[in-house]
């Protein structure tokens, strides 16, 4: 890797994780009683190799569906306990939650985030009996560069030849399926992302995100997405992809990745809903804060969309939706 692009990385993440830190410290939230809280679940030896779990305590023996979050923070940085606020929603809505945390670029590039990924789903399969998760039911959820790991695992779903060609290891692919995803704020496209008539290109400090995921200079990175390999390099969505509700906010460069996706769901005729934040939450990703009056109007919504997807199949489920909504 270059030496200058493995630097700017690490700037960013020393950087970024700072802001998040603050932001961390403003939104926390102690864990309700009702919840079981496991924290750093291990699936490796790594240092941000981890999951945070939630589940309800009346629902631990009984089968829940799971979701799946990734949290964002532009490849390079992002704190996974920030995002306990936001998945616990669904933990109280009788989901089983999984928060997954990731090694950071420019340390490991897209391949190796997505392996470990992949490596922390199979953990939570092999614990599946013990838990009582239901892996026939997925919800899959982030948050900025999270969208793309999700909807990347969406790819993994669909194909089932992908793993081999990206050469990642999914010891479960196989009975790997998603239900429906959450995208907030997603940023998927990298060739989207770099090119400079694209104005979601102009995100802060694209460039260097994406540059440090690929571990190449900007010119570098552009050439290599013209690639066939480049091409594997992001996800690309298909007839079959599930469906997604859709985040974006009116003060973000993003939004137009958002708008983006949209239209290419609306190509394939997928099923999707939309929620545009504006004033607080007009800023990026702020939708998955929801101490905010606007931020809660969107959980609602996106409750609306996914919830026909797991309801009616168990009574926690349908409790779990009239909770969420009073």
């Amino acid at each position: 890797m270059d030496k200058k692009v493995y630097l700017r990385g690490k700037a960013g993440t020393y950087w970024y994780n700072f802001t998040e830190g603050l932001a961390y410290a403003l939104t926390y939230k102690p864990t309700p009683e009702n919840l079981i809280y496991e924290k750093k679940l291990r699936y490796g030896s790594e240092k941000l190799q981890y999951i945070n779990t939630y589940c309800r305590k009346d629902i631990e023996d009984k089968p829940k569906p799971l979701m799946i979050y990734i949290h964002g923070g532009g490849w390079v940085s992002g704190i996974t306990e920030m995002r306990n606020t936001y998945t616990r929603n669904f933990a109280e809505a009788g989901f089983y939650t999984a928060c997954i945390s990731y090694t950071y670029a420019p340390d490991k590039d897209y391949k190796g985030a997505l392996n470990e990924i992949c490596a922390a789903t199979d953990i939570i399969f092999d614990l599946a009996k013990e838990k009582k998760i239901d892996t026939g039911r997925i919800l899959l959820a982030g948050e900025s560069a999270g969208g793309y790991y999700i909807f990347f695992m969406a790819a993994l779903a669909k194909d089932k030849t992908l793993a081999a060609k990206l050469g990642i290891t999914f010891r479960h692919n196989e009975e790997f399926d998603v239900d429906a995803m959450i995208s907030h704020c997603g940023c998927v496209n990298l060739k989207r992302l770099l090119d400079p008539s694209c104005p979601q290109s102009k995100f802060p400090d694209m460039k260097m995100m994406v540059c440090s995921l690929l571990g190449m200079k900007y010119e570098d990175a552009r050439k290599f997405l013209e690639t066939e390999e480049g091409y594997l390099s992001y996800p690309h969505i298909t007839a079959d992809f599930p469906p997604v509700f859709f985040t974006t906010a009116c003060f973000d460069w993003l939004r137009y990745e958002g708008y983006d996706l949209m239209k290419e769901y609306d190509n394939f005729h997928i099923p999707y809903a939309s929620y545009e934040g504006t004033g607080i939450i007009g800023f990026h990703a702020w939708t998955i804060v929801t101490k905010f009056k606007k931020s809660r109007e969107c959980l609602k919504r996106t409750f609306d969309f996914i919830m026909p997807y797991f309801a009616g199949e168990s009574k926690q489920i349908q409790d779990g939706v009239k909770n969420e909504k009073a």
